[in-house]
């Protein structure tokens, strides 16, 4: 009878983790079931061995792509090229007290603390951890300060895939969220004030020189912009705080595009943010763009790799697809260039 208990209990309680007694992917990958170091853990084979593994060469890929952005963060000033780190933790059941309530956002905080060696608050802080309890059907997410991405923006990563995971497809849930974070933080760190010496409202739509066009990533806010009906004058560089300077660029967009009308401000800045992010999801699931950052990655120490790589998606399938549609984006040069929310187009249908 005791043989009995023993086999039966056994199994159960290794379904549970603390967040002391959950694997390491970057230092134990075998318990995380994966062959080498990671940022995948799935210790109870959650996810097939397919979607674990789909799931890490996701994450690689995006990696790349964020590499090459220069954190803005003051913390990691002297790390400017600290990478975005996401760390995904699939667990079975969240170990507990019985009787007591889970605190998977406990879990998720210490679990990240612990990842990180219980670094000192003030040191530069990238990493963005998930965690996936199937048994508590819970997913919580916690982001460190310096990647720069909001609850609200965890929390719509999560609600835009709610669908899979309740439907037990977490893989993909889970690949959701990723690319959601990622162009959270690459919207977060890419986008500079320009000095007032260079900025123009058309330098958005033709930079003048490939090395200004190099400060601009495919995943950070619109730079197709219209010259405003009204000259408008950027504010300087240093009278702008550092966490302030992404919102004050979004409001010269805003202004730029839909005009210095301060009661559609509001509409204007959200359209803007919103007209970037769906950018940002669309061109990070598309494998072009992917094998644009993928070569400049590889070349990267070659001095022009990026511009080359541009030069060879042209010939590759821009030009092929400008040939193949000229009509449409001549049809479209002269249209107004200040978008509208999606939300915003609905509520005026309904009316």
């Amino acid at each position: 009878m005791i043989l009995y208990l023993v086999l039966i209990f056994i199994p159960f309680s290794l379904s549970q983790f603390t967040s002391q007694t959950y694997p390491d992917p970057r230092l134990d990958p075998l318990s995380c079931r994966l062959a080498l170091p990671s940022q995948v853990c799935d210790p109870s084979a959650i996810v097939t061995d397919e979607e674990r593994t789909r799931l890490v060469g996701r994450i690689n890929q995006l990696h790349g792509i964020t590499s090459g952005i220069r954190n803005t963060s003051p913390a990691c000033s002297l790390q400017p090229d600290r990478n975005l780190e996401i760390i995904v933790a699939i667990i079975d059941k969240i170990g507990s007290v019985p009787g007591a309530p889970i605190d998977i956002e406990k879990f998720a905080n210490n679990l990240k603390r612990r990842y990180q060696n219980f670094q000192d608050v003030g040191m530069c802080d990238t990493t963005v951890l998930i965690v996936n309890s199937r048994q508590d059907r819970q997913v919580f997410t916690v982001a460190g300060r310096d990647a720069k991405i909001s609850k609200e923006t965890l929390k719509s990563a999560f609600e835009r895939n709610i669908g899979h995971f309740k439907s037990g497809h977490y893989a993909l849930g889970l690949e959701g969220m990723i690319e959601v974070i990622v162009a959270a933080y690459s919207n977060g760190h890419i986008v500079q004030v320009p000095t007032p010496d260079i900025f123009k409202p058309t330098d958005f739509m033709t930079p003048s020189s490939a090395s200004e066009t190099q400060q601009f990533r495919a995943a950070g806010l619109p730079n197709s912009v219209q010259p405003a009906k009204k000259s408008f004058t950027a504010l300087p560089t240093e009278n702008v705080d550092e966490d302030d300077k992404i919102w004050v660029s979004i409001l010269q967009q805003a202004m730029s595009r839909c005009g210095q009308n301060e009661g559609d401000l509001a509409r204007n800045v959200r359209a803007v943010v919103e007209e970037a992010m769906n950018i940002s999801l669309k061109l990070i699931s598309d494998q072009r763009y992917n094998n644009i950052e993928e070569e400049v990655e590889t070349n990267k120490d070659i001095i022009g790799s990026r511009q080359k790589a541009w030069d060879n998606a042209y010939s590759e399938f821009i030009q092929p697809i400008y040939a193949k549609y000229r009509n449409n984006v001549l049809n479209g040069v002269g249209a107004s260039t200040c978008p509208v929310s999606k939300n915003l187009k609905r509520r005026r249908h309904h009316q």
